[in-house]
């Protein structure tokens, strides 16, 4: 019987990126990948990518010459939005994206390529990968060697190795053997419907100049391109070579037979569904003119989790063996480039002799990973009521964009997030995190059923342009391999605070108070989750507090003139009780609380670039 230190099962991006991550920081290590498929030919759904797994690729796999050479880069994400009748032309939709790449580099994937690629390079690194190696049995012993059986060629082999690490997707061959639950998620209820087209001219071929120069004739073409709709969402992925990739992907609750809102369509099952609901949008279906549709593909739930990822019996899940949350924001990479980390982590602690070191490890990464699972899908829990409007959705994605950079990219370019100690102090604000989430959710959707009652959902949906590294310019010289904590508390509270005020705003009808630097800067995270609705009478409390601060500022800047109390009302109205009206104290003292009021706090909802 032959022996390995780590058997992988499955050679796609998750086992293929794993195999090759071992290979270049233990050499010595025997790693055998087992893949199903006899060769390395499907079409795989999940071609873009964002920020963490790109660094991951570029910076721990060191593949950034082969993809700049084999794959595409991707002008990072962009949405456009339509009119409630689906009929608005392309240039004509508000759109949020880039005006040109983003500063840190992410890619587009045609996952086939890059997966016989891989195959071929980790076989050059020294791993051995078995194609047609289809796993049939195995089992874990957790003192000492475990046991993997599997069939290729009409023939029954089995080998012995010291780590099992199940990278198998939705077949979930390692759990389903060991019996740990795999759960279909309720919380979300989403499915999708994708496939590739040959022949799509691309966003780039639209003629429209002013629609060009708004972007800076960046290319669209090279983004994720979502066409955001309530209650689900349609992508255009191009990929390396003349084909594209089209997917909806919708909230069954909201979209699904039967619970549609009036107008809407049913989410497509089928290949002729589908043709037929993208053609139900103009936009869409003057893209795909000509065009030839190669292949389809479905899933009928989206989410699901485990009960376990990693143990200290020397077994590890990543990629979707383990768990998957939602396309949305392409966050699938980020998590396989997440588990690899830890699985590399783990295994170089146990084979060090670590034990201690290793126990620890697998501790803190479970639980972290189980957090980042559950984090995520609280991301997306409430968010498909809000995808339609172009005014609601430019402060959602400020918001989710600001956090991702600060609490996601940075922690990982710093390789904080295998870092034990780092981990821990993270877990300690699981649930702030969590209900800030889910707070903000409420509140986003809340608003969202607000402006359909008032005919105003769809109100920016036409003409405007958001750029969509508003909210994250301010992190363009400051992300890197050394953490500013104080910097990135500051940058959630502004983010929150900027965000929340504009909810605020709107909610109420209050013009002109989401940039006001004395409301802006009371409304720190702590405070926004004491708000659990929006109401008059919390703005008005809200307002109380902030004219009792100013007036104890007044008070000190002016000793002498008897400032009692400053008063703040909607509409941004000021006024100051105690000097005699009328007098030259009166009006100076008045004056300065207006510029005080009046200030502004480059809120994040109002930077332009």
């Amino acid at each position: 019987m032959r022996t390995f230190d780590i058997v992988i099962i499955g050679s796609g991006i998750a086992g293929g990126f794993l195999a090759r991550q071992l290979r270049l920081a233990r050499p010595d290590l025997g790693v055998l990948v087992l893949e199903a498929a006899g060769a390395m030919e499907d079409y795989k759904v999940g071609e873009s990518t964002v920020e963490v797994a790109a660094n991951y690729m570029v910076r721990r796999l060191n593949l950034g010459t082969y993809l700049y050479q084999h794959q595409l880069p991707k002008n990072g994400l962009r949405f456009f939005f339509d009119g409630p009748g689906k009929d608005l032309p392309l240039p004509r939709m508000s759109e949020i994206g880039s005006d040109h790449m983003p500063f840190h580099p992410s890619f587009q994937l045609e996952r086939a390529r890059l997966e016989r690629d891989l195959v071929a390079m980790n076989r050059a690194a020294g791993a051995e990968v078995e194609l047609g190696a289809k796993v049939v049995d195995l089992a874990i012993d957790g003192g000492g060697r475990h046991k993997v059986v599997y069939e290729q060629g009409g023939e029954r082999r089995e080998v012995a190795c010291r780590w099992v690490c199940d990278a198998s997707g939705r077949r979930h061959v390692l759990l389903r053997k060991l019996g740990v639950k795999v759960h279909k998620e309720t919380r979300l209820n989403t499915a999708a419907a994708w496939g590739r087209y040959r022949g799509v001219a691309g966003l780039d071929a639209v003629t429209d100049a002013a629609w060009r120069s708004r972007a800076r004739y960046t290319s669209r073409h090279l983004s994720t391109n979502h066409f955001m709709y309530d209650g689900y969402w349609i992508w255009f992925i191009p990929l390396a070579g003349d084909l594209m990739s089209v997917g909806v992907v919708f909230d069954k609750d909201r979209i699904g037979e039967g619970n549609a809102p009036a107008g809407a369509l049913p989410g497509p099952r089928t290949r002729a569904d589908f043709e037929r609901f993208l053609g139900a949008h103009r936009a869409v279906r003057e893209l795909l003119e000509g065009a030839e549709l190669e292949d389809f593909q479905a899933y009928a739930h989206l989410p699901y989790h485990a009960d376990r990822y990693f143990s200290t019996d020397r077994y590890a899940v990543t990629g979707e063996a383990g768990a998957f949350t939602d396309p949305f924001y392409s966050p699938g990479s980020d998590f396989i480039a997440t588990a690899n980390e830890f699985i590399t982590q783990m295994i170089l602690a146990d084979v060090a002799g670590d034990r201690a070191g290793f126990e620890e490890r697998v501790a803190a990464y479970d639980a972290y990973y189980r957090f980042k699972y559950d984090s995520t899908l609280r991301l997306y829990e409430r968010m498909y009521p809000v995808f339609g409007s172009f005014e609601l959705y430019r402060l959602k994605y400020l918001l989710d964009f600001n956090n991702y950079y600060n609490l996601v990219v940075w922690p990982f370019m710093a390789d904080r997030v295998t870092d034990v100690g780092w981990i821990r102090e993270e877990l300690r604000f699981t649930d702030l995190v969590l209900r800030a989430l889910s707070t903000m959710g409420d509140h986003f959707a809340s608003l969202a059923a607000d402006l359909r009652a008032r005919g105003e959902y769809f109100a920016q949906n036409e003409g405007r342009f958001a750029n969509g590294l508003n909210g994250v310019v301010q992190l363009e010289t400051r992300l890197g391999p050394s953490i500013d904590e104080r910097f990135r508390r500051e940058q959630v509270d502004r983010a929150y605070g900027s965000v929340f005020a504009a909810l605020v705003e709107r909610r109420l009808a209050e013009r002109g108070l989401s940039d006001r630097a004395r409301l802006v800067s009371e409304l720190k995270l702590p405070q926004v989750l004491t708000f659990r609705d929006i109401t008059p009478d919390r703005l008005a409390r809200l307002l109380e507090r902030i004219g009792e601060r100013m007036t104890k500022d007044l008070r000190a800047e002016f000793p002498d003139a008897g400032v009692e109390r400053v008063d703040l009302g909607s509409g941004g109205e000021v006024s100051v009780t105690g000097p005699a009206v009328g007098t030259e104290v009166h009006a100076a003292v008045l004056s300065r609380a207006r510029s005080l009021w009046d200030a502004s706090a480059g809120s994040l909802a109002h930077v332009a670039l």
